[in-house]
């Protein structure tokens, strides 16, 4: 009865939660154009210029959920030292990212390596997949949200080489 189906909710499923912390999922890269020299995003109030990504899982007991998440280009403020530290870890996320995705080490210096750590464009991040782990942020505005927290290059076993984002 399609009555019942629609008055009694104690059978329905829960509302869908976070991915829990630590899950490694397999994800899909995409940017979402900015409007700011076509696909990065800038902010007028504080100049820093980003890349709006979002990320979805591909496969397992998580797939097709998302995770949105900014990756810093420009700063628009740099370090004492003149130095641009949001910048450098969002270029450190997309060196990565391709790593994951085209299974380079990142010690790999071999012409192969080099060659497969450049793009054309920053469009080519669109459509890439690779593996990463996901990570719990709070957002004061929205409550908890995903992030990607690493992303998983082929030296996984050596926690070292692993890059926190």
């Amino acid at each position: 009865m399609l009555t019942d189906f629609l008055t009694d909710f104690n059978n329905a499923k829960l509302q869908s939660s976070l991915i829990p912390k630590g899950i490694t999922v397999k994800v899909k890269m995409a940017i979402k154009p900015g409007g700011y020299e076509n696909w990065f995003t800038k902010s007028y109030t504080t100049g820093s210029i980003y890349l709006n990504a979002e990320f979805t899982v591909t496969e397992g007991p998580y797939a097709k959920r998302k995770i949105f998440q900014i990756i810093g280009v420009k700063s628009g403020k740099a370090s004492v030292e003149g130095e641009d530290v949001w910048g450098e870890s969002g270029r450190s996320m997309l060196r990565s990212i391709l790593e994951s995705a085209r299974n380079i080490h990142s010690n790999d210096s071999s012409e192969k390596a080099v060659i497969a750590r450049k793009v054309n464009s920053i469009a080519d991040f669109n459509g890439l997949e690779f593996t990463a782990k996901v990570g719990i942020e709070a957002d004061n505005r929205y409550g908890n949200r995903n992030r990607i927290d690493t992303i998983i290059t082929p030296n996984e076993t050596q926690k070292d080489d692993w890059i926190p984002f």
